[in-house]
């Protein structure tokens, strides 16, 4: 089974992107974040796929959406819960498949602003979306996708700083990324595949974002970052067959990953 993550940031505005990487990368499933859309604005079906939308109360921000291939069909979809005082920013599919639970997520981006607002979000959906992994793994190994907006390692950062005071380099950030790993039995699939080199332990160059501009420039010269992951269970990751970035498709300032696992 082939699996794409894309954060396309605005399904309508980079259609042609994805329609491209539908066409380039033929994935079996395909996971996206970003869709700022809903379901009922779609304006373009996908031969061969069906889709299942969770858009947010706002439907021009955030959202997230899976394109699965006619054949294929979930036994169940369960989307996140709102939490308390927040709008509904549809962050979270779960569609459980007969061998594993797909997770395909958006996680909140912890910028600085009124007095760490937003990284308070963070934390208190870190700790919900952590007791929603536990629950399903007590029924069925999980893979989980998505814009994770988390820079894991120096390697993973062109400058080769992973932990500063701003979003995704958070110190607090890394430690609830770390404790779900640990404590949920996950394995950064890429990092799994792809060791790192002693030279590549600050910058690998192996990124995933990239800071927008109208020129590309950050692009171009490869300044970015590696936020976007497929966390696969302990129990499934020696049947991933391979764990990549497709870094030549473009139209968001992400970039697909891709996940490849034979069960």
């Amino acid at each position: 089974m082939k699996i794409v993550s894309w954060n396309i940031n605005a399904l309508r505005a980079h259609e042609p992107s994805f329609r491209k990487a539908m066409a380039e990368l033929k994935p079996d499933i395909f996971c996206l974040q970003e869709i700022k859309v809903r379901e009922d604005q779609q304006t373009f079906p996908v031969r061969g796929y069906h889709s299942i939308m969770n858009p947010a109360a706002i439907s021009h921000y955030y959202g997230t959406g899976i394109y699965m291939r006619n054949d294929i069909r979930p036994l169940s979809v369960t989307f996140d819960r709102p939490l308390e005082g927040y709008d509904y920013q549809g962050r979270v599919i779960a569609a459980e498949m007969e061998q594993f639970f797909l997770v395909n997520s958006y996680w909140p981006f912890s910028s600085y602003h009124k007095e760490k607002y937003w990284l308070n979000y963070r934390m208190k959906w870190n700790e919900q979306f952590q007791k929603f992994i536990h629950e399903l793994q007590k029924l069925k190994p999980v893979i989980i996708c998505g814009d994770m907006n988390m820079v894991r390692d120096n390697a993973d950062a062109f400058d080769g700083r992973a932990t500063k005071q701003a979003g995704c380099f958070y110190p607090e950030e890394h430690k609830a990324f770390e404790r779900l790993l640990q404590e949920e039995h996950l394995v950064d699939s890429f990092r799994a595949l792809h060791p790192l080199t002693k030279e590549q332990m600050s910058g690998s160059g192996n990124y995933t974002a990239w800071a927008y501009s109208k020129d590309d420039a950050q692009r171009k010269s490869n300044q970015g970052f590696r936020i976007d992951y497929f966390l696969v269970d302990e129990k499934l990751i020696e049947y991933v067959v391979s764990s990549c970035l497709v870094a030549d498709i473009l139209g968001s300032d992400h970039c697909p990953i891709l996940l490849e696992i034979r069960l």
